[in-house]
């Protein structure tokens, strides 16, 4: 009896240690999107993200005058990892190898055949550096080191605003904008965020839009919050954490606009000071010259950003309140990570 009481035990120690640990979220399925819900419980309590500095490269450093930069706006690499930055004021993209040390610079001011004129969007393609210049309507190729291959027209009336693109370096998403004329009266503005076609920049999918009254615009009646939605471009899907202001909630839609999935995680609402508040009315009443008011809530609201490390994708979603957020690449949950 004490050898069968012992045996019993034994296996009741092993089926407990063996039993599978409770996760911290739950997978629905609604209307075929899953749905990924999670709790305040992280899966790695002890979990750390740890960036290392390789390098800076800066203006102050180079000795070569064509290696200064003015303001800096978008930054890429090539297969090899050489590192383009797009610099918009000095109108030309400086090449620097994977140390940090300056190549050449690429492009330059002007209108004509290979050159520049407020250059905004900069992309690699197959081996040939794409250059939209927002001055010009046009996009300019070259090859990766700085020949000139073609320029190709823009001829619609739409603006690309805060263009990303996808890790692989193959999809490009974009708020689009659009006027929509109006006999006698100021234009309507078509606001939408669209996949972009690579070669030609025009939209081919629409993950979200909106209407926009340029009176309403100019009157204040529009939160700029609600307007501009926080998006990564990933390489399967493109990641949009809705303007909510009690919980982070990640769409993940794919490249054709259809939502595949949603990822949740409540939070404690952060209401505005009113030094935060004033500052930010302040700065947008500068780049939004002749609006008198301006709409902002009394909460804050997540910002999203991306940052892939080897297999896992790390979210960082911050509202001033210094937590972070992790999601495994399989999108099976999200968890606090230390700061």
């Amino acid at each position: 009896m004490r050898k069968l009481m012992t045996a019993i035990l034994t296996m009741s120690i092993l089926f407990i240690g063996c039993s599978k640990k409770a996760e911290n979220f739950k997978i629905d399925e609604q209307n075929g999107i899953k749905v990924y819900s999670n709790t305040e419980i992280p899966n790695d309590p002890n979990a750390k993200l740890d960036l290392k500095k390789l390098f800076t490269v800066s203006s102050e450093a180079q000795t070569d005058s064509n290696a200064c930069m003015k303001r800096p706006v978008s930054l890429t690499a090539d297969k090899l990892d050489n590192i383009y930055i797009l610099d918009v004021m000095s109108m030309s993209v400086k090449k620097f190898d994977s140390s940090g040390n300056f190549i050449k610079s690429i492009g330059r001011m002007g209108q004509g055949p290979g050159e520049l004129f407020y250059p905004s969007i900069m992309f690699i393609d197959n081996d040939t550096l794409n250059l939209m210049s927002a001055g010009s309507r046009k996009i300019s190729k070259f090859d990766l080191d700085g020949n000139f291959y073609s320029d190709k027209l823009i001829t619609d009336q739409t603006q690309l605003q805060n263009t990303k693109i996808s890790r692989d370096g193959q999809k490009i998403v974009s708020y689009v904008v659009k006027p929509i004329m109006k006999e006698g009266q100021q234009p309507d503005i078509d606001f939408a965020l669209s996949v972009l076609e690579m070669g030609n920049l025009k939209e081919k999918s629409v993950l979200n839009s909106k209407i926009l009254s340029v009176q309403d615009l100019m009157a204040g009646k529009i939160d700029f919050n609600d307007l501009v939605i926080p998006f990564i471009p990933g390489n399967d899907y493109v990641y949009i954490s809705e303007n909510s202001d009690n919980q982070y909630r990640i769409l993940g839609y794919d490249y054709n606009g259809k939502k595949q999935i949603e990822i949740r995680k409540d939070f404690k609402m952060i209401r505005y000071e009113n030094a935060e508040k004033e500052e930010y009315i302040t700065e947008m009443k500068k780049m939004m010259q002749g609006t008198k008011e301006l709409k902002v809530g009394n909460f804050k609201k997540p910002s999203l950003r991306y940052i892939p490390i080897n297999t896992e994708d790390y979210w960082s979603i911050r509202m001033l309140t210094g937590m972070k957020i992790r999601m495994a690449s399989i999108l099976t949950y999200l968890r606090t990570v230390n700061s």
